[in-house]
């Protein structure tokens, strides 16, 4: 590995979708997190050979896929040489009011962004169930890399990167501008055409593609919105973690020293 693959934050592969290193980022107390230890991504289902090759050199051991299993069976993912956590089967609630709104003609692009947003608010108890099992073993394997991912690599994925650096104590400006950079990874015209596509199977004759941006894209208002209904409900997404998913204070204190140097 050179020192260059080690201090990317795009992962270079040629099959990866939206495929970040949350490495290198400055907490609070000056300390870094290490490159090459936790990855984000969207599906795996166009991993090269190479791209194989790859994960397997720069040590990934554990792939979370929080996709339900419709997703799954859309783009089955390639068989990367780890270990594979495919059963959280993770909807984020209101999203799939999409939907019903656009079939019932209520549809608006504030109205769709709306929805998203509440859907990161509104999903802080319903997430704990797959998240508390997600950060136990990111716990588990501090020794090896971990990498998790959803089918864009955007929602319940840029949820799960918000947790992570949360507990090591990264600031909430640089959590935010980690999820914001879906937006020069991925490509949400090509999710935007597939989404118009399915309306179209659908029978659907009038909609707006302003209206499939926030469904498709990502804004800042909905990881705000997360971390926000996190403070107001637990104090602080720390005591999250521990009330909520059930870490302990040495399981944080082990992500610390484990994940961070310097």
């Amino acid at each position: 590995m050179t020192a260059a693959d080690n201090q990317t934050r795009l992962v270079p592969l040629d099959g990866g979708i939206n495929f970040r290193d949350i490495g290198g980022y400055a907490n609070i107390q000056g300390r870094t997190v290490k490159w090459r230890k936790i990855m984000r991504c969207g599906h795996l289902a166009n991993l090269t050979d190479g791209d194989l090759d790859h994960l397997e050199m720069i040590g990934v051991s554990k792939i979370h896929d929080f996709r339900r299993e419709e997703e799954q069976n859309q783009n089955p993912s390639c068989r990367v040489r780890a270990e594979f956590i495919d059963d959280y089967q993770m909807s984020i609630g209101d999203i799939s009011r999409f939907w019903e709104f656009l079939f019932d003609g209520q549809m608006s692009a504030d109205a769709s962004h709306q929805l998203v947003v509440n859907s990161y608010r509104n999903c802080i108890q319903a997430v704990i169930p797959a998240f508390s099992r997600f950060m136990r073993h990111i716990v588990d394997n501090a020794e090896g890399g971990s990498v998790f991912h959803c089918s864009a690599g955007k929602d319940r994925t840029g949820m799960a990167a918000a947790l992570i650096l949360s507990a090591l104590d990264i600031p909430r400006e640089t959590i935010v501008a980690d999820y914001m950079l879906t937006l020069e990874h991925y490509n949400s015209d090509k999710l935007i055409e597939i989404v118009e596509g399915h309306l179209r199977d659908a029978k659907v004759e009038n909609w707006d593609r302003s209206w499939l941006i926030p469904y498709c894209s990502v804004h800042q208002d909905n990881i705000v919105a997360f971390l926000e209904a996190i403070d107001a409900e637990y104090g602080d997404v720390k005591t999250y973690l521990v009330n909520g998913l059930g870490l302990s204070q040495a399981d944080l204190e082990k992500m610390q020293e484990s994940f961070l140097e310097g």
